[in-house]
């Protein structure tokens, strides 16, 4: 009996936020996509693990990985940015998630997101356990993971600087993997 009670608290203990700094370990989550077809182009599912695009045995590696959370209330104005963003690098082994943090709701999600026509997969943290996971705190928040699965670079660019400031820390991140 006192195994069980143990192991019963072990699965409902909820586990520390980690710290979200340059060179700590990505927090591994899986979450279903607002968008199904963007995130069956990624991973052949219609949800995302991010184990699955980096760590030690992705099935779709990735050289880097960004991570946007951000809430529609304030009105995602940086995916236009990530999406240049997703067409410029694409096709070099970078991925890019969003993760909506505010809606309840993953129908009102996905029609938000297929009227905005985003190509890359918008994932539904409704509880949002995986946005607390990482300690975030004031929205957006942008974090670029590289192909070991640590964080590379962590950062609050305004909506108009999302895709400067992105393309100048993914090509910093590209050139060391390439050295």
């Amino acid at each position: 009996m006192l195994f069980w009670m143990a192991f019963t608290a072990l699965l409902w203990a909820s586990p520390a936020p980690i710290a979200v700094a340059p060179g700590a370990p990505a927090l591994v989550f899986e979450l279903r996509a607002a968008n199904p077809r963007a995130a069956t182009a990624l991973v052949q599912r219609d949800s995302v693990a991010l184990t699955a695009l980096t760590g030690p045995m992705p099935t779709h590696p990735h050289k880097a990985v960004v991570v946007h959370f951000f809430r529609m209330r304030d009105g995602g104005d940086a995916l236009n940015g990530l999406e240049r963003v997703r067409r410029r690098f694409g096709d070099r082994g970078v991925a890019i998630l969003a993760i909506a943090t505010d809606e309840p709701d993953v129908d009102a999600l996905s029609s938000w997101v297929s009227s905005r026509s985003i190509r890359f997969p918008v994932l539904h943290d409704a509880h949002q356990i995986v946005s607390s996971r990482y300690a975030v705190e004031s929205y957006p928040l942008t974090i670029v993971i590289d192909g070991d699965g640590r964080l590379f670079a962590v950062g609050q660019p305004k909506p108009d600087e999302v895709e400067r400031e992105l393309s100048a820390e993914i090509e910093g991140l590209l050139s060391q993997s390439a050295g």
